[in-house]
């Protein structure tokens, strides 16, 4: 990132606030024991896709009434991390978690990644932010 003193914005741009946001909350259930490996009974089928990832889950919320980017972000990091995300709520273990926030401005029938990853573009996609942590 890089940093430097910007122009007087303030007078020549317009402004305005997010009119709405939107969360995705992700989850990567872990995989399960023995999930690799065919049942007994069933040895005639290979297995599919040997050491392949566990695909993810999602779940989409738009937020009323929040004050700033940064309740949303509280909001999201407290929901994951209370269970309440796609595979937890149902009692699945999880073994990965990740949220997206878009904003919606007030003038524009559009939403803007604003924050998060999303799990299921490339990582090197124009679409997708980079991964923190």
């Amino acid at each position: 990132m890089d940093a430097r003193p910007a122009p007087d914005v303030y007078d020549d741009e317009a402004w305005e606030l997010a009119a709405a946001y939107r969360v995705t909350l992700w989850e990567q259930p872990a995989t399960p024991p023995h999930f690799d490996q065919p049942k007994h009974g069933s040895e005639p089928f290979p297995v599919p896709f040997p050491g392949a990832p566990m695909g993810w889950e999602e779940m989409t919320f738009e937020l009323a009434g929040a004050q700033d980017v940064r309740e949303v972000i509280q909001w999201a990091e407290t929901t994951l991390a209370s269970g309440e995300g796609p595979a937890s709520r149902r009692g699945v273990p999880v073994q990965d978690r990740e949220y997206v926030i878009y904003a919606k401005a007030q003038s524009e029938d559009r939403w803007l990644h604003v924050a998060g990853w999303t799990p299921v573009l490339p990582p090197d996609s124009p679409l997708n932010l980079r991964r923190l942590g």
